[in-house]
């Protein structure tokens, strides 16, 4: 069998999300079967070396870059010239035409482009724009097209078989995330933080990741994080990292008119082994977003021995289980609740960071990287055709 996997997020700079779900799924694809052969498409070359160098795999850069053509010319061809059996794409989207001899699988990782509501961030730039639009035609085309579908969670199978019409729900397949290895073994690193990082954790804090995106609901942690240091009921401060151009943001604003800068800490993009000694040296991670099709950073502080309270809607306490308590994010007193429950009971958090650490491990890449193998081999069948 072979098999064509779409990687060009895993070389594109700065990678994150499905950059980093690719990233992992391809390392342990890649050693799962050395009789598979894997063709890895690139966009971007590969500066970091990253992508893995086995006997199974080869790498094509293709051209050009422009994301429509490169998607919809460069890879289609690609896959007829090498003679691809199973072409997976793993970025939501895929080629709109692609010959009949080359099997499709796509990943969809939710479908927040289809969804409507307050939660829903609206496009800022023209590029932003033409990306919801090319999304919001491509991925039901495709989806329709396409016999076999992965998601990352029962949440987002549920959402893809209620927004996209005419998808047979018995052609999605669920394959959980995990979170990057370094998370698991960062109890183990030696402490030698940066400047930065030092600063931040010689006082308790409380951590989360936030971002202007409203899906995010960081204004809403913020108020109610302020309602707690104005009783004076509260010694922890307030570190929110991965936040772009905070400065100019709602959250800030906030901040700065309660004259609370001293207390509330404002990061932007740090390196996963930043984050990971932040994850380590919280007493609480707080992840109070509104809509995820899965929910990442729950792994990363649980593996990281951080006691988790989150959100109670989509996907996050399919992720979470029992090992983190929830709120409901809309409503700034019950995070502010949940929040001091936490902070004032030391054996709450011990517990909670017990449960946190087993529910990681049931979590793996090699799991997701079974169960992908499974579709491919599934759909290779000739009874699936």
């Amino acid at each position: 069998m072979k098999v064509g996997i779409d990687a060009r997020f895993i070389t594109h700079q700065p990678r994150r999300g499905i950059g980093n779900y690719s990233l992992n799924l391809v390392n342990a694809l890649v050693r799962l079967d050395p009789s598979v052969e894997y063709v890895l498409y690139i966009a971007q070359p590969d500066a970091e070396g990253i992508l893995p160098s086995l006997t199974n795999v080869k790498v094509r850069q293709l051209f050009p870059s422009i994301y429509p053509i490169w998607e919809n010319v460069a890879l289609p061809f690609a896959a007829i010239k090498d003679r691809i059996d199973v072409l997976h794409c793993l970025g939501n989207t895929a080629p709109l035409f692609l010959s009949s001899s080359v099997r499709l699988v796509l990943s969809i990782m939710d479908v927040m482009f289809l969804q409507t509501g307050a939660f829903v961030p609206k496009p800022t730039t023209r590029y932003q724009r033409w990306g919801r639009l090319y999304r919001a035609f491509f991925v039901p085309f495709v989806a329709r097209r396409s016999k076999q579908i992965i998601t990352i969670s029962e949440f987002s199978r549920q959402d893809i078989s209620h927004l996209i019409f005419g998808i047979n729900p018995n052609q999605l397949c669920v394959t959980h995330l995990s979170c990057d290895p370094i998370f698991h073994n960062s109890l183990f690193i030696t402490e030698n933080f940066d400047a930065c990082i030092a600063e931040i954790v010689c006082h308790p804090f409380i951590f989360c990741l936030g971002a202007e995106d409203p899906r995010k609901n960081t204004l809403r942690l913020v108020n109610a994080y302020l309602k707690l240091l104005k009783t004076n009921v509260i010694s922890e401060n307030l570190v929110i990292s991965g936040y772009a151009n905070w400065d100019h943001s709602e959250a800030y604003f906030a901040v700065k008119e309660a004259g609370a800068e001293h207390r509330v800490k404002f990061l932007g993009f740090i390196t996963i082994n930043e984050l990971s000694q932040l994850y380590r040296k919280a007493t609480v991670f707080v992840y109070p977003s509104l809509y995820e099709g899965f929910g990442i950073p729950i792994l990363e502080a649980f593996s990281s021995g951080c006691p988790v309270i989150a959100s109670n809607v989509t996907s996050i306490p399919e992720v979470g289980g029992d090992a983190a308590l929830y709120f409901d994010p809309w409503n700034e007193s019950e995070i502010t609740t949940t929040l001091l429950r936490v902070i004032n009971d030391s054996s709450l958090r011990r517990m909670l960071v017990e449960r946190g650490f087993i529910r990681a491990m049931i979590f793996t890449w090699e799991e997701s990287a079974r169960k992908t193998l499974a579709v491919y081999r599934e759909y290779m069948d000739p009874s699936h055709i």
